[in-house]
């Protein structure tokens, strides 16, 4: 992010022109949301508080008519008729139900309590309702918006001491993204890569990691693997290619959140490049940057004569792998990526992007596949003389093991070590269920934990033989059970069922309201369909 150093009072005035004096909203101007408001026992508009106007708001009814208008996006964006894009994103943000979703994912999302830098959390229906008046003044005069500096903090990064930036906006702003996001998502969707499953909806790390399992667990399989690391995706984004390229109706309000600035500690920044991580709408940004990276690898290697190149890309955000038959191919679109990238503002890190053969095996959204030999113990079933093997990443398992080390102390009572680690392991175990090889990754860590436990128990006074029968429960199944009943006791990795998650039908769109029965099955029995 390149940035110029200002004083804080230098944006005050001009910045918080949407949040200043009161604006409660009238009720002519509530009339707007009136057909939304379920029909119960009559009572005096007048009179009913704002808890209960906004209570009986009729979602289900907003959610139907932005999804109609998020379908007809879709549509008119494959037929390239942006014209009607714009049009149908115009009505989209002058719908109540629209400003209204939007509000309410701004007050249910991670951070609702954490205020920008004008200080302004929203808790109660009557800032809600205010909010959609506010919405209502910046849509109708889009050229007068100004978006607020963002607050800079820095976090851990995954599986890293490396720390990374995280921007956050007022609370108007993020509502601004937010209804804006309505409209824009489904037109970068209807566009998107096939094999690209970050910031998506109804995709996961699980339908990327079985992409690359239905891919390259082949007879015919490639051999080279390029793990891509794009330097900074978020932070070095070319604004000019985001202002050309991105569907939105009113480009100023998108320039408005990229030179928004940030402040960081009592300077201001300004903000030349990048997207900000920590903004609604940031990860649709990433993607718009990134798409067109599967398309414009195949159709270079289409021009490689005489062999079958084996090329196959599968992104997830910003971490990319492209297949390759042979070192020379990856090398080539290693070259060709190289390039893409260029016009976006954005680079690979030399110093992670690797080139590495399937034997040696490459870590992936915190898996680690790699080919091994025939063994019966791993591919009894297989007509191959290998076996595609994935499991979690040891880097996966240490960040594992090192958040449930913090938990299983001394002094801590063994139902606080149960409530703090169940939720832990059951969201890992979920995450890593859907490949057969994770059993074994699963009981080793049960292991470890039993051991940890024994050692627990052995540093507390008193008896160990008494103390191990007073915190094991044993079953039928297993002798070990750590806890203080059935009911109430460490969960076993090992007990969680694996499932074979079937790979996602890549031409289904979840904006087109006739496949939202196939994501609902799908979510609801976990993929299998």
């Amino acid at each position: 992010m390149k940035i110029k150093k200002k004083m804080f009072n230098k944006f005050t005035t001009s910045s918080l022109m949407w949040i200043k004096g009161p604006m409660l909203l009238s009720e002519s101007k509530r009339a707007i949301g009136e057909r939304f408001i379920s029909t119960g026992k009559k009572s005096d508009k007048k009179d009913a508080s704002h808890k209960n106007e906004w209570d009986a708001i009729n979602w289900k009814k907003a959610e139907a008519e932005v999804k109609d208008l998020q379908e007809k996006i879709v549509i008119a964006t494959l037929k390239e008729n942006m014209k009607e894009v714009y049009n149908l994103q115009w009505k989209l943000l002058n719908t109540f139900g629209a400003k209204a979703l939007a509000i309410k994912r701004v007050i249910t999302k991670k951070g609702k309590r954490t205020a920008g830098t004008d200080g302004v959390v929203w808790n109660n229906p009557k800032e809600y309702w205010n909010a959609i008046q506010i919405l209502t003044e910046i849509v109708r005069k889009p050229s007068e918006y100004r978006a607020q500096p963002l607050i800079r903090v820095w976090i851990p990064k995954a599986n890293s001491k490396e720390l990374r930036p995280l921007s956050i906006p007022t609370m108007i702003d993020r509502a601004v993204q937010a209804i804006y996001h309505l409209g824009v998502d489904p037109a970068v969707e209807a566009r998107s890569d096939p094999n690209s499953f970050g910031f998506r909806k109804f995709r996961s790390t699980q339908d990327a990691i079985t992409a690359i399992r239905s891919l390259i667990d082949k007879k015919t399989h490639p051999q080279w693997i390029l793990e891509a690391d794009i330097s900074k995706s978020f932070e070095k984004i070319s604004h000019e290619f985001l202002m050309k390229h991105t569907p939105i109706r009113h480009k100023e309000v998108l320039k408005q959140w990229l030179k928004s600035g940030v402040m960081e500690e009592l300077n201001y920044l300004e903000t030349e490049e990048g997207t900000p991580q920590g903004g609604i709408i940031s990860p649709t940004l990433c993607n718009i940057a990134l798409n067109g990276i599967e398309k414009h690898i195949k159709d270079a290697s289409r021009l490689i004569k005489g062999i079958s190149p084996g090329v196959h890309v599968i992104r997830y955000a910003d971490d990319t792998i492209i297949t390759g038959k042979s070192q020379e191919i990856v090398l080539r679109n290693k070259r060709i990526l190289t390039e893409f990238l260029k016009e976006r503002g954005l680079q690979l890190n030399e110093n992670k992007t690797l080139i590495t053969h399937i034997r040696t095996g490459f870590d992936f959204l915190g898996f680690n596949i790699r080919r091994m030999d025939w063994d019966p113990k791993l591919n009894s079933t297989s007509d191959q003389d290998t076996v595609l093997i994935i499991k979690p990443s040891k880097k996966g398992v240490k960040k594992l093991k090192d958040s449930i080390r913090k938990i299983i102390i001394l002094n801590k009572p063994i139902r606080k070590i149960i409530s703090e680690i169940n939720p832990i392991l059951r969201g890992w175990g979920e995450d890593k269920r859907i490949s057969y090889h994770s059993q074994e990754v699963f009981i080793t860590i049960d292991h470890w934990i039993h051991k940890k436990m024994l050692k627990w128990t052995y540093l507390h006074k008193g008896s160990l033989r008494k103390n191990v029968l007073k915190y094991v429960i044993p079953t039928s199944t297993r002798k070990w059970n750590w806890g203080k009943s059935l009911t109430e006791k460490i969960r076993n990795l090992g007990e969680i069922s694996i499932i074979t998650r079937r790979p996602l039908k890549l031409d289904k769109n979840p904006y087109i309201i006739e496949n939202l029965g196939y994501f609902e099955k799908r979510t609801t029995h976990r993929g299998k369909i």
